[in-house]
C-alpha cells in the first residue's frame, strides 16, 4: 500500500494537478449569509442523494461538496487527510486517526463510530454501493476509541487507501444509516449543507461557516439547470450566472476573450465509451463486437464533435500508464472492410439493430457522438436505434444493463483498478452494465491490484488493455476537456483532471 503514494506522485510529474481535494466539517450555522451566494449554471441536475450509490457526474460531483471522505488528495496528487488526521500501514492492518471537533450538519459530533457504520454499509450486498468492489478486501471495521478505525484486511491492497478518496465512500453519520434516511436527506460534514431542491430546476447549498479547513468564501451555491450549454453562454454573458460547466469546444468558442466571462478549460480522466451488453443477441459473439470496435473511426469522431479538441483513447486513462490506444484490436480502427469480415464471421452478413441510449443533460455532445457512431456502424450494417433518456431514466437503465449499447461518459482514475475493477471482476459493483464477465479480466485486475512494483503493475495493465480491446466489452473512444466560465470578478477556482468541484469553496465573486 506504500505504493499507492509513490506512483501517485509519478502521476504528478506527468500531469500537471492544478488542485487539491479537500476534506471538511460542520455545522453551517453562522454567517454563511454575510457573502454572495455563487449561481452556478450547468445542463443536468443530480439524480439521487445517496452518495454510495451515485454514478451521474453531476451528482458525484454535488455530494462531494456535502460530505467528507476519510483521505483526500493534495495539489500534487498524493493522499492527505481527510476525516483522519493521519493513518498508519502494518501488514494487513491500517489504522486511522480521527479529526476531533468535526460535527455533521445537524450538529451531530462525528465519531469513530459513524465510519465503522458507513464502511460496514458500503460493504454490504444490499446497499449496492458503488465502492464495495473497492473496499471488498476490508475483512472487519473496529473502533477501539471514539478518535481510532481499524481496518483489518485479507491481505495488503494498493488501491485501498485512493479509494477512499472517492465520493462513494463518503462518511455517513450513523443514526441516519439506523434511520434510513440517507437517500432522503443529505446530512454530512463537507464544507456546504445541503438547502432546497427543486428537481430539474434548481439546488441550493448553505456555506458551512465550521468547516475545518475554513468557511467557505462565499455564502452558499445555487446550481440552475439550464437545458443547452448555449443558453449558459448567453446567461454569463448577461450577468445571470457567476459560473458555467460547458463540455462542447463549439460552445466554448462562442466566449470572446476579453469580454466580461472567462473559459478555463482542463483535460479530465474520464472517457467516453460505446458499452456493449455482451451478454444477449449478436453482441455475445467476441467477433460481432471486435467488428463494432474496427468500425468506429475515433479521429474523425474527434475532429466531428469536439473539433480537434479531444484525445482518442484506450481503456487505460492514467498517464502513468501510458499505452497505445488500440494494440489489442484484430484491425485497424475506422476499417470497413475488416468490420464487415468479423461482422460475417460472427454470422451476422448483413448486421443488425442495437437498442442504444444515450444521456441528455449530463454533457452536451451525447447525441451528437451517438450520431456520428450511427454514421460509422451503418456502413457495416449495424444500425443504433437511439434512445434519448434524461439522467433520471438512464442511470437506472444503464444500472440494469437495460440495452444492447449505451453512449456513456465514465470517470477515470489514477489506478487501472480502481478505474476497472468494480466493472470486470466476478462481484464488482457495477458488473451487470459492463455487460461482459471474463476470468482473464477479473484475475489480471486482482494480479494488478496485489502487486506493489510499479514496474509488475505496469506490465500486468499492459495485459489488462490488451485484453479489453482483444475482447472489446466496449469500445474506448476519446477524452476530451471540461470548460469552466466565470464572469468578471469571480476568482479563486481550480479545475481538477477529476471534475470534481470541491475548489468552489475557495471562490468568490
Amino acid at each position: 500500500m506504500r505504493l499507492s503514494r509513490t506512483w501517485l506522485a509519478a502521476l504528478a510529474a506527468t500531469v500537471v494537478a492544478t488542485g487539491g481535494l479537500a476534506a471538511c466539517s460542520p455545522n453551517p450555522s453562522g454567517d454563511a449569509t454575510s457573502q454572495g451566494m455563487l449561481t452556478i449554471a450547468r445542463t443536468g441536475d443530480i439524480d439521487q442523494l445517496d452518495p454510495a450509490r451515485a454514478t451521474a457526474f453531476q451528482t458525484v460531483q454535488t455530494l462531494g461538496l456535502v460530505y467528507d471522505t476519510l483521505l483526500t488528495s493534495d495539489d500534487t496528487g498524493n493522499l492527505a487527510p481527510g476525516l483522519a488526521t493521519s493513518w498508519q500501514e502494518k501488514g494487513a492492518t491500517v489504522t486511522f486517526a480521527l479529526r476531533s471537533g468535526v460535527k455533521f450538519h445537524d450538529g451531530t459530533p462525528f465519531t469513530a463510530s459513524d465510519v465503522k457504520a458507513t464502511l460496514e454499509r458500503d460493504l454490504d450486498p444490499k446497499t449496492s454501493s458503488v465502492v464495495r468492489s473497492y473496499l471488498k478486501v476490508i475483512t472487519s471495521v473496529a473502533a477501539p476509541s471514539s478518535t481510532s478505525v481499524v481496518l483489518t484486511l485479507q491481505h495488503p491492497d494498493t488501491s485501498l487507501l485512493t479509494a477512499l478518496t472517492y465520493v462513494g465512500a463518503s462518511i455517513l453519520a450513523e443514526k441516519d444509516i439506523k434511520a434510513g434516511t440517507v437517500a432522503r436527506k443529505p446530512n454530512g460534514t463537507g464544507p456546504y449543507a445541503w438547502g432546497k431542491w427543486q428537481q430539474n430546476q434548481r439546488l441550493d447549498l448553505t456555506a458551512n461557516s465550521a468547516y475545518w479547513g475554513g468557511k467557505p468564501k462565499n455564502g452558499g451555491l445555487e446550481f440552475r439547470v439550464i437545458p443547452d450549454e448555449a443558453s449558459i453562454v448567453s446567461g454569463m454573458k448577461a450577468h445571470s450566472f457567476d459560473f458555467g460547466l460547458v463540455s462542447d469546444p463549439a460552445v466554448a468558442r462562442q466566449v470572446s476573450t476579453g469580454g466580461n466571462v472567462t473559459v478555463v478549460n482542463e483535460p479530465t480522466l474520464s472517457y467516453h465509451v460505446l458499452q456493449l451488453n455482451g451478454r444477449r443477441g449478436p453482441l455475445a459473439n467476441v467477433k460481432a463486437r471486435q467488428a463494432i470496435a474496427c468500425a468506429v473511426d475515433r479521429p474523425q469522431l474527434a475532429a466531428s464533435v469536439y473539433f480537434g479538441h479531444a484525445t482518442v483513447t484506450g481503456p487505460i486513462t492514467s498517464p502513468a500508464y501510458p499505452y497505445d490506444a488500440t494494440a489489442g484490436l484484430p484491425c485497424k480502427p475506422g476499417d470497413v472492410n475488416a468490420a464487415k469480415q468479423l461482422l460475417a464471421a460472427s454470422g451476422n452478413p448483413n448486421g443488425f439493430t442495437l437498442h442504444t441510449i444515450v444521456e441528455t443533460g449530463e454533457y452536451s455532445t451525447s447525441t451528437n457522438i451517438a450520431q456520428v457512431l450511427q454514421s460509422q456502424l451503418g456502413a457495416i450494417g449495424v444500425k443504433l436505434d437511439i434512445d434519448r433518456q434524461q439522467t433520471n431514466v438512464y442511470v437506472p437503465n444503464w444500472t440494469k444493463a437495460n440495452f444492447d449499447a449505451a453512449v456513456a461518459l465514465n470517470g477515470g482514475s489514477v489506478d487501472p483498478y480502481l478505474q476497472y475493477g468494480r466493472y470486470f471482476t466476478t462481484d464488482g459493483s457495477l458488473k451487470v452494465p459492463a455487460g461482459l464477465t471474463d476470468a482473464k479480466l477479473d484475475q489480471l485486475l486482482t494480479q494488478g491490484n496485489a502487486a506493489t512494483d510499479l514496474a509488475a503493475r505496469k506490465q500486468i495493465f499492459g495485459q489488462l488493455q490488451q485484453t479489453l480491446l482483444t475482447d472489446s466489452p466496449w469500445v474506448w473512444l476519446l477524452r476530451n476537456q471540461v470548460y469552466y466560465l466565470t464572469t468578471k470578478g469571480v476568482t479563486g477556482f481550480k479545475p481538477l483532471p477529476t471534475e470534481s468541484l470541491l475548489y468552489l469553496r475557495d471562490t468568490k465573486a
